[in-house]
């Protein structure tokens, strides 16, 4: 595989998103918004603080942050899809929420804003599209004031041997049954090995090296952020598991949030696209003739930081 010069990768990476903005908003409203709300409540934003969210998307986080911001306050969502960025802005208008939030078009890794701009600054699900995270992590401490809070959201399964594992591991034990009596298909994993079972491996990159290569995110996460020179408050993980109704959102959601499959499909041959599309079809109504169900587990292991 031909790995891509970082540049090449952030923007073909951010594009990618850009076919997809409506789909993306759309399930990112309806199905992460508890993960996103529980990333504001750590960040304890106060109404006069300046707020930074970092691959903003479609301004979930950003909204929810600016609607804590009074008069002095000001939130900035930056994202390197423009795609993304119309979406966020045309929400922001519609809540009237234009004063108190700003979109930009920015890369993490070289932050156009002066030192120690910020009193807070948050993430969700964007770390793992950095092809050098550190260097971004060490971006936000330069541009964050002292002592101010910095909060991180990666996808990720549970640590390993903690409280958060084995209880998540005893309430997913009954789906784990369902799958292995057929009657459950699990999100992104099926599209993504459909589509690698169909659709040759791209010869150039897909993912970040943290994305792809982590197999224990939550200490390689947690070990960047010290190496950037933030001290580590507290850690969280949570989840919830979306189910959903029909074949056809269960595609769409795993050609949207999956970076394998939205890349391999968008750049696939039609008649090549459609049969995989019938197979995946094929499979999700046995699966529900059975009584079975779609479902797209959602988790993300949180990093509550500081700056000295």
């Amino acid at each position: 595989m031909q790995t891509l010069d970082s540049q090449t990768f952030k923007t073909r990476d951010a594009t990618s998103y850009d076919a997809v903005t409506e789909q993306f908003d759309f399930f990112t409203e309806r199905l992460t918004s508890p993960l996103a709300t529980h990333l504001v409540s750590l960040a304890e934003i106060k109404p006069s603080d300046s707020v930074l969210d970092v691959g903003t998307g479609t301004g979930v986080v950003a909204l929810l942050a600016a609607k804590k911001i009074a008069e002095g306050g000001k939130v900035h969502g930056i994202d390197l899809s423009e795609g993304m960025l119309v979406t966020a802005t045309a929400k922001a208008e519609k809540l009237g929420l234009e004063e108190k939030i700003k979109f930009s078009q920015m890369d993490a890794e070289n932050l156009e804003f002066e030192a120690e701009t910020f009193d807070a600054v948050v993430s969700l699900f964007a770390l793992l599209h950095f092809p050098n995270p550190l260097t971004a992590l060490k971006e936000i401490y330069r541009v964050m004031r002292p002592g101010c809070r910095f909060v991180v959201a990666v996808g990720s399964r549970p640590p390993l041997f903690s409280a958060s594992g084995l209880s998540h591991l005893v309430k997913i034990f009954p789906d784990l049954v369902r799958r292995k009596q057929g009657r459950q298909l699990v999100a992104p994993g099926f599209l993504d090995s459909l589509v690698e079972q169909h659709l040759p491996k791209a010869e150039e990159q897909e993912e970040s090296d943290l994305a792809s290569h982590s197999h224990n995110r939550t200490s390689d996460v947690s070990e960047l952020i010290r190496s950037a020179g933030f001290k580590v408050l507290q850690t969280d993980w949570q989840s919830h598991q979306a189910q959903l109704a029909t074949p056809e959102d269960f595609w769409e959601i795993q050609r949207t949030f999956s970076s394998i499959s939205r890349k391999r499909l968008s750049n696939a041959a039609p008649e090549k696209v459609e049969s995989l599309r019938r197979e995946f079809f094929g499979q999700c109504h046995m699966v529900q003739s059975r009584g079975g169900n779609l479902v797209y587990p959602f988790a993300a292991f949180y990093v509550v930081a500081e700056k000295y």
